[in-house]
């Protein structure tokens, strides 16, 4: 029950001396430690405004002679018979600008027959937005920790300890461990060799 008590001491004497030596080295120490900042990039995606568009007026271009059938549908050249198809005009052409390229096709006789109309847009389809954020990291703290361990052999259980250790936010460690069946006293010391980065 001594051994107990005396290793309650001067565990308590181990830790009071750790925390005003810790003490001590934050007072001389220069330069703050400041916060990490991580960037995180989201990428926003929205449509753009919609786009009224004004095509500026053309002369009409000269037409080209086709044969269309009753329907007023043009007939490939190999296919034209002239005692059952009639000639028609055909107007096509395009028309651009900064945002579009419009195609059209018209027959006309007499009256519209055909009209086709086409386009090919110039301005992306969806607009693209990079925000950054920022993302600070914890800064490392000082932390007391409860620690135990057993073990032995195949043959029996030998080793029964309790302990507390020290960590510092600097990267050293100090500990003390009474173990109870091999009734002796262990001091430990650490240093930090990798720190890994939060999730």
């Amino acid at each position: 029950m001594k051994k107990i008590l005396y290793a309650t001491i001067i565990l308590n004497w181990i830790v009071v001396a750790v925390l005003l030596f810790d003490r001590q080295f934050n007072q001389y120490h220069t330069g703050a430690e400041l916060p990490r900042i991580d960037t995180i990039i989201s990428i926003d995606t929205t449509p753009p405004p919609p786009i009224i568009i004004k095509l500026p007026q053309q002369p009409i271009p000269k037409p080209v002679i086709v044969y269309v059938d009753s329907s007023g549908k043009s007939i490939p050249i190999t296919q034209i018979d002239t005692t059952k198809h009639e000639q028609a005009q055909l107007y096509q052409d395009s028309i651009e600008d900064d945002n579009l390229t419009l195609y059209y096709q018209s027959t006309v006789k007499g009256q519209l027959l055909n009209h086709s109309l086409d386009y090919k847009l110039k301005v992306p389809q969806f607009i693209t937005k990079k925000i950054e954020i920022s993302k600070p990291y914890p800064v490392p703290v000082n932390s007391l920790l409860l620690t135990g361990g057993f073990g032995g052999n195949i043959n029996q259980f030998s080793s029964l300890s309790l302990g507390l250790q020290f960590v510092s936010a600097k990267g050293w460690a100090v500990g003390y461990e009474y173990d109870f069946l091999q009734k002796a006293h262990h001091v430990k010391l650490g240093i930090k060799l990798i720190q890994f980065k939060p999730k």
